[in-house]
């Protein structure tokens, strides 16, 4: 047994209605509660009254985070306006950017340091070592396993994606009601549902895999696959819904334990870059990173295989599991009517050289092996 570590929320609460709890969980942290919510979603939601009736007992706020994935800057100007509150808990209700956005906000309210000064690889190399304000992450996506994690990812100015990371910054509460996920539109459910595919996956073949998330992957990824297969019929299915949250929640506590792959190294290297979903690249990079790692988890692609229900037939079991796992994927794009490149992002040909050196990182050093520069740049040409 090798060894290794553990790192998960204190206290996670997964089931249709478990939103109904907020009010008990709050009071345990005190009578201010600070509500972060993405700028869009909560304000046509049909869970907004409920949401803000959930929160009378308690003096609150409401902040909106600004549109799309969270920047160093527009972090700046939130945290101004925290402080300002001076709140007790963070309730954070959204998607992975708005729970990224809440996660940075709970550790870094009491500290006085610029934003990028604590980013890895951009900054002077300070780090968060003690607690913050207390955060609740009540995801409403199937995918980033954001609620579950320790990092938060950010846009610097100089357009690169990069992690705040810091075991202080793990959710005091998570509280998973796949009620909440039954708004997201068919792309939407697609696109988080494959991040959240992709995670299960990369975590389980990383090089940095441990024993308990290994476990935990290989138990979700069926239940996340049969979700994306089913949901597309029906987006408002809950039980469809509810394999899809725990998907998630496993796939974040996986990456979150083992690391991930090349594909999550080539969705940092353009995210950066880019105004593109990151669950698209994710999901667009998965296959041909597959291929080029074939050789070396065809055996881990099996296991993956064998818990998949319905019960396939037993020509599916004779199939290579790498190539079988790539038509799982390809089925999925076509039910979710997702594209099969980046043409429409209209990204410079010229960029190649840059985003494969910019795909360099944590990410990109788990996967099974080293890809060369000229391997990266082919794949990336081969999308764009």
């Amino acid at each position: 047994m090798k060894r290794f570590s553990l790192a998960q929320p204190g206290n996670i609460l997964f089931g249709a209605g478990t939103r109904h709890e907020l009010p008990q969980i709050i009071k345990f942290y005190g009578s201010k509660a600070l509500l972060l919510t993405g700028l869009t979603w909560f304000k046509h939601s049909r869970w907004r009254e409920e949401i803000l009736n959930l929160l009378e007992p308690f003096e609150s706020r409401h902040i909106q985070c600004p549109s799309g994935e969270p920047t160093s800057e527009g972090l700046e100007k939130l945290l101004d306006e925290a402080r300002a509150f001076d709140p007790d808990v963070l309730l954070a209700v959204g998607g992975g950017s708005t729970l990224d956005t809440a996660k940075a906000v709970s550790g870094l309210i009491p500290r006085r340091e610029r934003v990028d000064d604590f980013l890895e690889g951009v900054g002077s190399g300070l780090q968060i070592l003690g607690s913050g304000v207390p955060w609740i992450a009540v995801p409403t996506t199937s995918g980033t396993g954001a609620e579950v994690t320790k990092n938060a990812v950010l846009k610097t100015t100089s357009g690169y994606k990069k992690s705040l990371r810091s075991p202080f910054l793990l959710a005091a509460h998570v509280v998973v009601d796949p009620e909440l996920t039954v708004e997201c539109s068919l792309p939407l459910t697609g696109i988080a549902g494959m991040d959240a595919l992709t995670q299960l996956v990369e975590s389980f073949v990383s090089i940095k895999s441990a024993p308990v998330p290994r476990a935990l992957a290989v138990d979700a990824f069926p239940l996340m696959l049969e979700a994306l297969n089913s949901l597309p019929n029906d987006l408002e299915n809950l039980e469809a819904r509810s394999k899809a949250s725990y998907g998630a929640i496993i796939s974040g506590i996986a990456l979150a334990n083992s690391g991930l792959g090349a594909a999550h190294g080539f969705a940092s290297g353009l995210g950066g870059l880019y105004e593109i979903p990151h669950g698209l690249l994710c999901a667009l990079f998965l296959r041909p990173v597959l291929k080029a790692n074939a050789e070396l988890i065809r055996g881990d692609c099996a296991l993956l295989r064998q818990n998949v229900q319905p019960i396939m037939g037993s020509g599916e079991y004779e199939r290579d599991p790498v190539e079988w796992l790539i038509e799982q994927i390809d089925q999925i794009f076509r039910r979710f009517g997702l594209p099969e490149n980046l043409k429409q992002y209209r990204i410079d040909q010229d960029m190649v050289g840059e985003i494969a050196a910019r795909s360099s990182g944590s990410s990109m050093a788990g996967n099974p092996r080293e890809l060369t520069m000229s391997e990266r740049e082919a794949m990336i040409a081969d999308l764009i």
